[in-house]
């Protein structure tokens, strides 16, 4: 072998080495990376949203008046309002000063702070504009608290008249009609289905009251899973999406929250389907999660977002302000427009549902004890007919 042939294969194995080298020790930082995200993640720490939507005004009204990070991070330590706050600016002080981003040390502590309020506040990083992305997630997170604030206030009398029906009919079923079945029980043949089934409720109440109660139990705590579990919460909330007027809610409140995050991921330079990615995330029904992951595959392969929703159960005006925004390049403007749209929509919906609760409820408790009530009465009527 001649020696420039030696020379080239000497050079071409320690290119191949160099190369392999590099890759092996790309794969490491990614492998570092993610051991350290693992590492630093903290599932203990949480915050309600009322106490992060706190954390992050104050956070932004200190980097809004030009104090660096790291020293308004100390400063908001120092006068934490709560200690749950301070264990939280604690752990993202020290994150910080590990090295690592704001958006990052967020990511840290998801029992604390949403995906979208980490991904907008990347957004912030890469373009150099934070404070003004703390100040759309802070909007976007008011917005869902007055929202849930609504909702919750709007349950509240229906509620308390549902439990007040419970104790109504366990009392009558535990009290009262125990007074009636040693008459109706003399021709037990001779009892319409309803007055068997009320008598039943009762024995079984009467006899079984541990049992009983511990349904109830485990029917109240199934129903708190399912409010605070995400995946069971939006896989019930889909169920119920389909149900006239509460389902009308349940799916605009939705829809307006993924576009509104759509809109403010874009307008703060996030390309489009990181932007369909984090709309998709905070959705959480699944059918728009599918949409959103349609949506985000079609734009992919490089057709307009409208394609894509066109023939959807989506509100028209939402696809015509879409189209309006692809065609002259201000997508990000239209799709706020559209998320001030749904939100309005979103209200009207509120408004809807709340007029029709109150009522319903009363009809509900009405029916459970007037059911009762005439369940007995009937067969006493009827032995009153013979006896006259």
């Amino acid at each position: 072998m001649s020696l420039t042939a030696l020379k080239k294969k000497k050079k071409a194995a320690k290119t191949e080495m160099s190369l392999g080298g590099t890759i092996a020790s790309d794969a490491d930082q990614r492998h570092k990376e993610h051991s350290d995200k693992t590492a630093m993640a903290d599932t203990r720490i949480k915050l309600n949203p009322k106490e992060t939507l706190q954390v992050l005004i104050q956070m932004d009204a200190m980097l809004t008046a030009g104090v660096p990070l790291l020293a308004a991070m100390r400063t908001l330590i120092e006068h934490a309002q709560t200690p749950s706050a301070e264990r939280v600016l604690t752990r993202i002080t020290a994150i910080v000063e590990s090295g690592h981003d704001l958006s990052h040390a967020f990511e840290c502590m998801p029992n604390c702070f949403p995906m979208y309020v980490v991904h907008l506040t990347a957004a912030g990083e890469q373009s150099g504009a934070l404070d003004e992305a703390l100040q759309r997630s802070i909007q976007l997170l008011d917005n869902q608290i007055v929202l849930g604030g609504k909702v919750k206030g709007a349950l509240m009398y229906p509620g308390f008249l549902m439990f007040m029906t419970f104790m109504m009919t366990t009392g009558i079923l535990y009290f009262l009609v125990p007074k009636f079945e040693s008459l109706m029980m003399k021709k037990p043949e001779m009892l319409p289905w309803t007055t068997k089934l009320v008598l039943s409720a009762s024995q079984t109440l009467r006899a079984q009251p541990g049992i009983v109660l511990g349904v109830f139990g485990v029917m109240i705590v199934a129903g708190i899973f399912l409010v605070k579990s995400k995946k069971a919460r939006g896989t019930l909330f889909d169920i119920i999406s389909h149900v006239p007027v509460i389902g009308d809610l349940i799916f605009k409140a939705y829809l307006s929250r993924s576009v509104g995050t759509l809109a403010l991921t874009l307008e703060s330079g996030v390309p489009i389907l990181t932007g369909l990615e984090h709309a998709r995330q905070v959705s959480e029904l699944p059918r728009l999660q599918a949409l959103w992951s349609q949506t985000s595959a079609i734009v992919r392969d490089g057709k307009p977002m409208y394609t894509a929703l066109a023939g959807e159960d989506l509100p028209p005006a939402l696809i015509q302000m879409i189209i309006a925004g692809e065609s002259s390049g201000s997508l990000d403007t239209s799709l706020r427009r559209a998320a001030e749209f749904l939100d309005r929509e979103t209200q009207a919906a509120l408004n809807a549902f709340t007029s029709l609760l109150g009522p319903a409820t009363v009809v509900i408790a009405g029916g459970v004890v007037g059911f009762i009530v005439i369940a007995l009465m009937t067969p006493i009527l009827t032995m009153a007919k013979y006896v006259g």
